[in-house]
C-alpha cells in the first residue's frame, strides 16, 4: 500500500502530475467514466466504509481488468481526496494533454474550442465537457488557463478528457496549427455580432477568453470575426462557460 500512497501524495503537486503523465480521478462517476472509456487506469483506492457497498461494482470491474485495487481507512483516504466530502473512491489514471502535432482533425467540417487564459478549473472542465457533448473535434487551452490535470478540472469535465482530445499550447503554436489546418478563428466578445447573422465556415475555431478580462488583444487581432450571445441591455455578461456552450451550439447547429 505504501507505494500507492506515496504516489498519491506526489500527485498532489502539479509538477509531479506533469512529469509522471498521471492524474487522480476522484469520485464514483469519474472513476466509472475512466473505466468505461478504457483509459489506462493504473490503480484504484477505496475507503473501507464503501468498499463492500456503493463502490463494490467499480472495484470488481477494476479487478477484472487486472487493475490494482487497494482499500484503506476513511480518515487515511480523506488525506488523498481533493473534495470536502469524498465519495470514497479514486483512481490513478495515465492521461496528458495531446500535442497539437499529433492531432488529426477530420478533412471536412471541423470545430475547435480555444480557451484563452480561462483561469477557473471548474470553468475549464465544464467547457471541455460541453465541447465533447456538442460534437466539437478538439479543445485547446492556451497558456494562462487552469491546469488541465487539476482534480477540479477533471471532475467538472466529467470524464470528457478520456474521450475528447484536449491540448495545451502556446498562442503562437495554436495559431500556426489553425492556419495549417485551414481553420478560421472567431472570437467570443461582448461587442460581437450574432452568429445567426454570420455565415459559419466549414472549419472554425471559437476562442473564449478569461472570465474577467475576455480575450487578450493579440488574440482578438487574429480573429476573422467577433461573435456574441445576444442578451438584455441591463445584463452585465454571461458566465464564461455558459457563453461558450451557447456559441458552440449555435456554431455546430449552423454547420
Amino acid at each position: 500500500m505504501g507505494n500507492l500512497h506515496s504516489l498519491l501524495r506526489d500527485l498532489q503537486r502539479r509538477k509531479a502530475r506533469e512529469r509522471r503523465g498521471l492524474v487522480v480521478a476522484e469520485g464514483r462517476r469519474l472513476v466509472a467514466d475512466a473505466l468505461a472509456a478504457r483509459a489506462n487506469v493504473r490503480a484504484v483506492l477505496a475507503a473501507d466504509d464503501v468498499a463492500e457497498g456503493s463502490v463494490a461494482p467499480l472495484l470488481a470491474d477494476a479487478r477484472s481488468r487486472g487493475i490494482a485495487v487497494e482499500v484503506c481507512g476513511r480518515k487515511e483516504f480523506q488525506g488523498f481526496a481533493d473534495t470536502d466530502s469524498p465519495s470514497g473512491v479514486l483512481a490513478v489514471v495515465e492521461w496528458a494533454p495531446v500535442a497539437l502535432a499529433d492531432v488529426r482533425l477530420p478533412d471536412g467540417a471541423a470545430v475547435v474550442l480555444v480557451l484563452d487564459a480561462v483561469q477557473d478549473p471548474g470553468n475549464v472542465g465544464t467547457m471541455i465537457r460541453t465541447a465533447f457533448a456538442l460534437g466539437a473535434d478538439l479543445t485547446i487551452a492556451l497558456d494562462g488557463s487552469a491546469d488541465l490535470r487539476n482534480a477540479k478540472t477533471l471532475r467538472s469535465a466529467m470524464g470528457a478528457v478520456f474521450r475528447h482530445p484536449v491540448a495545451h499550447a502556446h498562442a503562437g503554436e495554436c495559431l500556426d496549427f489553425l492556419a495549417a489546418q485551414r481553420i478560421e478563428l472567431w472570437a467570443a466578445t461582448m461587442d460581437g455580432e450574432s452568429i445567426a447573422a454570420a455565415a459559419v465556415p466549414n472549419r472554425l475555431a471559437l476562442a473564449v477568453g478569461n472570465e474577467g478580462g475576455g480575450l487578450r488583444p493579440q488574440r482578438l487581432a487574429r480573429a476573422a470575426r467577433r461573435v456574441a450571445v445576444p442578451m438584455r441591455q441591463s445584463a452585465e455578461s454571461h458566465h464564461a462557460a455558459v457563453a461558450a456552450g451557447i456559441l458552440l451550439h449555435q456554431v455546430l447547429d449552423a454547420r
